[in-house]
């Protein structure tokens, strides 16, 4: 296990000597910032806080001088331009006592909506987390060792927070003064393919056939590497030479992120064979500076190639929840892949002698096996005969937008409200009819999309910003055109109100229904407008989403006639 340390750089020299609003002001280190940094250089390398292999900083003068500080010429640097704290608008550089004289209104209705407000001119914290949440996100997957992320406080509270599960509007509970640490111990997993087999049973050569347009390798390449897997190990077996060119041209973020192994097939081989073979690189791995901070490997065989990152997530959770050995995923009664198997076992796991394979393995050792509940049918579906990579091909080309069966398996799944399940019923078959009318009149739309779109719009109810978690979730079960539908369904994109589309029609009837009750756009704005008649910035989103609900309708009557 590795940490990743958000620190906030050192006291700035402010203006005037006062304390005061800074977003995106450029301000050097003040002699109490210089020496907190020194401080802070001097724990590197003792027992709370090991030092980082290299360290991460938004642009701002006040985070580089620390940056350099903590650096000493010896940790690199980098900077990342969306790192920078939260834009404050037209409050940047004003004292804290004059914000709250010349804008009363807006520091009381800050202190009330602390996640969606926004300084004019400036931005909400909820944009700020989003935009944190990637930045951590890529560095999280092209890193191993302790990472350093300098920034701002601000910044760093939002990004706590997403880290921590609280909701923002409890932001300011969170302290962190200039030059305090915030450690995050990070998992490190790798990744372990077994493709040694001969692919007797199928008649082709499985790693390579396509799926899609894509490989059954290169599938599974893509998956682990967007579940966080940061090195991928593929054992070979035939047509190695092959195997490792498809590997070669696949496109990663950094050279060395996928190794390939020879193993010699023959009809005796199996797959734990390849994975022993597997299990030998990464003991010798664990034995290196870079192995140091592995955790668990995904492992898995070549022909499962329709998993998702939402199954990986899953199993990393209850990984760093739980004390299990092996973690395995579970659809129904049926167990699948990726198995993620803690390092430290892995060496018992290799002095298995039996036959009965990778399970045998784990049940001789007596390991703490944890089912993972998943609703991921990818992970339980192979292609071991040519009717199984039928029944694969099937999944693959439905898989993108969920029938009705699996929408409401959804629903189930996350546990949507009964009200809000009709609400969803009602907007999914409005969306559908309006549908309906506009191909008539020669539109080109999908009734399957906006219907699966209508029906799981409301999949992240609960969340801060429900839509958008919605498309998260959506996303990572390769349900991605719905989960772009469901992301765009507050608020859809400039570039989509330009003509009548999927995302468009979700986001009009839902607009159009209340509950279950079908409404005017007026009547559904009318109790949110009262509400918000104190927020002049509530109330201007709320306004921008009823003109464009009013502009969606309008396109929709002008093509149809009727709505």
């Amino acid at each position: 296990m590795r940490r990743i340390y958000l620190v906030r750089h050192g006291m700035p020299e402010f203006p005037g000597g006062e304390e005061c609003c800074i977003g995106r002001t450029a301000l050097p280190l003040s002699e109490e910032g210089l020496n907190q940094m020194r401080a802070l250089k001097e724990r590197f390398g003792t027992t709370d806080m090991e030092a980082p292999e290299i360290i991460y900083t938004s642009p701002l003068k006040q985070c580089v001088e620390s940056a350099q500080i903590l650096s000493g010429g010896r940790i690199p640097v980098i900077v990342i331009e969306d790192m920078r704290e939260i834009d404050m608008g037209e409050w940047e550089g004003r004292s804290f006592s004059d914000i709250r004289t010349q804008y009363p209104e807006e520091y009381r209705r800050r202190g009330e909506d602390m996640a969606h407000f926004a300084p004019p001119g400036g931005e909400s914290f909820i944009k700020c987390q989003n935009r944190a949440r990637e930045v951590f996100e890529q560095i999280q997957r092209k890193t191993r060792g302790n990472v350093l992320l300098l920034s701002h406080a601000g910044f760093n509270r939002a990004l706590i927070s997403a880290l921590e599960d609280r909701p923002l509007k409890d932001l300011m509970e969170i302290s962190q003064e200039h030059g305090e640490v915030y450690a995050h111990e990070d998992c490190i997993f790798d990744g372990l393919i077994t493709a040694a087999g001969l692919s007797s049973r199928m008649g082709d050569f499985k790693p390579l056939m396509k799926l899609g347009g894509e490989s059954l390798l290169d599938r599974e390449l893509d998956t682990l590497r967007a579940g966080g897997a940061r090195e991928i190990v593929i054992v070979t077996g035939r047509r190695a030479s092959e195997i490792r060119g498809a590997a070669d041209s696949h496109s990663f973020e950094y050279p060395g992120m996928v190794t390939c192994l020879g193993s010699e097939p023959n009809d005796e081989t199996n797959m734990f064979d390849s994975v022993c073979t597997g299990i030998r690189y990464f003991l010798e791995k664990l034995k290196t500076p870079e192995g140091k901070s592995l955790d668990g490997i995904f492992i898995l065989p070549v022909d499962v190639p329709l998993f998702t990152r939402f199954t990986m997530e899953l199993e990393k959770w209850a990984f760093e929840e739980g004390n299990g050995d092996v973690y395995c995923p579970r659809y129904g009664w049926i167990t699948g892949y990726p198995i993620l198997i803690r390092a430290s076992v892995l060496k018992e796991l290799l002095e298995y002698e039996g036959d009965k394979g990778l399970k045998g393995a784990y049940k001789h050792m007596r390991a703490r096996v944890v089912r993972v509940d998943t609703i991921d049918l990818g992970a339980v579906t192979d292609a071991d005969t040519k009717q199984d990579y039928k029944m694969l091909e099937s999944y693959a080309k439905v898989r993108d937008i969920p029938n009705k069966l699996v929408c409401r398996e959804l629903l189930a799944w996350f546990k949507i409200g009964e009200d809000t399940v009709k609400h969803c019923e009602a907007v999914a078959g409005l969306a559908v009819q309006m549908a309906e009318k506009c191909n008539e009149a020669g539109a080109a739309l999908n009734p399957d999309l906006v219907y699966a779109g209508g029906l799981l719009h409301d999949v992240g109810k609960g969340s801060v910003d429900h839509a958008a978690a919605g498309g998260r979730i959506l996303s990572m079960l390769a349900h991605r055109s719905v989960a772009e539908v469901v992301a765009d369904h507050m608020d859809p994109p400039e570039e989509k109100m330009n003509a009548v589309n999927e995302s468009m029609l979700v986001f009009l009837a839902d607009k159009l229904m209340k509950g279950e009750q079908r409404v005017t756009i007026e009547e559904r704005f009318a109790a949110k407008q009262a509400r918000f008649r104190e927020n002049p910035e509530a109330l201007a989103a709320l306004e921008g989403r009823y003109k464009k609900a009013k502009r969606a309708e309008a396109l929709v009557f002008a093509l149809t006639g009727d709505l």
